[in-house]
């Protein structure tokens, strides 16, 4: 009986978009939660025979709309009763969801004409003869919070392990010193003619996290060099008065990614990330670009545009390649965290170089802001493109005519492996210690292998770009199945036993 009466949440879940028409409301899309666990135990409905729940929203500002229907509902017997969906629902949406359909219908056809998204324009994109536009916000401003509080259901159907933001333990709205550490980046398409209006396309939050660092002088006498003065005796205090705490030094953390699902696959993706991370870069404030848990969906539209990004901008990036005059022994060869080659027994290196260069490229990597360990992902990913055909990485499924591999094309793709060793193995020393040796090298060179595929399916992506390059971008929050985080930011993190380099 139980079955009979219990429907799938994520069937019964519909979800639209609509806007204002001279006949009524005009349909854009309807689509389901991928998730619903974080509403429904086990994505289940019980009670009910022909659920429907729709949520319709306003694909303008984004305003809510939440019914309920079915065809027969369960009669209490005992302590078994059906599940009160629309009380349920209380707790995840804001009360404008509950109003009347009519009135939902009257305040969609009655938006303004010249209605605008909240906060400013920071972005304006030409794509396929169509125009998008980005719109940044403090969700200390009461418009931007009102959009973020409807949005945020679909954060949980959306994102695995996604979560409220602004919010406290007890569900009530953190003080405005602290909503104001998040930004907020909204992406709408552009209305194209007289009689159209903007349509929500997806959105973004940034968390500023305050970065310490390590004292420098000011830049001239008498003149400050940041807003926190250290003190002759070294102490440290905040200024006084008030100040945006965004102009400190901080990492900013991009939290929640949000494309929905009837405008991926269409670059939507690509053109917030981007936007986000070029407004960032060029902040003298920030000092770092970090994700929080990122899904492998997220993984692989971050490092597309990072990689684009180091390419297309940075030559001394672009040409790097490894330093083939590295000599390594045949045995008890010890490389050193500068990259140089020395053979056990001496301290002395065979080269004055080595494999990279990574004093530049950590100037490189405080140039750009990106995290440390995306950063040499990014390097170890282009120096494999870099590799002759012959010993070059690539992906199962392709198949390639190779030509004869040298003795110099085999030799730089040992370097090239050492390089990434070295990595994997300072990133899994404690897990690794648990092992024999023997046990040590299977595991770290099985980890080896794994990453090599990843990198060759990245860029064979990167080269070979296919439509819907960014089909499934969510998923920049608390998540399962993915790369671990960069490991620089606070916040929860997973703990994996097994040698990776997730």
């Amino acid at each position: 009986m139980e079955e009979e009466w219990t429907s799938d949440a994520n069937e019964a879940f519909t979800i639209s978009l609509v806007t204002p028409s001279d006949s009524g409301l005009k349909k854009i899309d309807s689509f389901n939660p991928k998730f619903t666990y974080a509403v429904f135990e086990n994505e289940q409905i019980f009670g009910y025979k022909g659920l429907k729940v729709n949520l319709t929203y306003n694909a303008i500002d984004m305003r809510p709309n939440l019914s309920v229907s079915c065809i027969k509902k369960f009669k209490a017997v005992g302590d078994a009763e059906a599940v009160d969906v629309l009380e349920l629902m209380k707790e995840f949406l804001p009360g404008v969801a509950f109003q009347k359909k009519t009135d939902f219908e009257l305040a969609v056809q009655q938006t303004p004409t010249d209605w605008t998204p909240p906060g400013e324009l920071v972005n304006t994109i030409e794509r396929d003869g169509e125009t998008y536009e980005v719109w940044k916000g403090s969700l200390a401003d009461p418009a931007v919070k009102q959009l973020v509080k409807r949005l945020q259901l679909l954060v949980l159907f959306y994102i695995e392990g996604g979560s409220y933001i602004g919010e406290d333990a007890d569900g009530k709205d953190e003080p405005d010193y602290s909503l104001a550490r998040w930004s907020v980046f909204l992406l709408y398409k552009k209305p194209s003619a007289a009689n159209e209006q903007y349509v929500f396309q997806g959105y973004s939050t940034v968390y500023h996290f305050w970065l310490y660092q390590t004292p420098t002088p000011p830049a001239s006498p008498g003149k400050a060099s940041s807003l926190l003065e250290p003190k002759k005796n070294d102490s440290w205090e905040l200024p006084s008065g008030d100040f945006p705490y965004t102009e400190l030094p901080h990492r900013a953390r991009i939290s929640q990614f949000l494309i929905l699902p009837p405008f991926q696959g269409k670059g939507a993706g690509a053109m917030l990330y981007n936007t986000i991370f070029d407004l960032q870069s060029k902040d003298e404030s920030t000092k770092e670009i970090t994700v929080e848990d990122p899904n492998e969906a997220f993984d692989l539209l971050r490092d597309l545009c990072d990689m684009k990004y180091l390419r297309k901008n940075f030559p001394e990036f672009a040409n790097l390649a490894v330093n083939p005059d590295i000599a390594v022994a045949d045995k008890g060869a010890v490389l050193h965290h500068s990259t140089q080659i020395s053979k056990k027994d001496s301290s002395a290196s065979t080269s004055t170089k080595g494999i990279v260069d990574v004093d530049a490229l950590e100037q490189l990597r405080l140039k750009v802001k990106i995290a440390p360990r995306q950063f040499w992902r990014l390097v170890e990913m282009h120096l494999m493109s870099k590799l002759p055909l012959s010993v070059q990485p690539l992906p199962d499924d392709e198949e390639v005519e190779r030509p004869v591999a040298s003795k110099a094309d085999k030799h730089a793709y040992m370097l090239w492996r050492i390089l990434l060793k070295q990595r994997l193995y300072r990133r899994n020393a404690s897990i690794l210690g648990e092992f024999e040796v023997t046990e040590r090298i299977i595991k770290l060179n099985d980890t080896l292998e794994n990453v090599e595929w990843e990198y060759a399916r990245i860029l064979e992506r990167l080269e070979a770009p296919k439509p819907g390059a960014d089909a499934q971008p969510n998923g920049a929050s608390t998540s399962h199945g993915k790369r671990k985080s960069d490991g620089e930011e606070e916040g929860p993190s997973s703990k994996k036993a097994r040698v990776d380099d997730e």
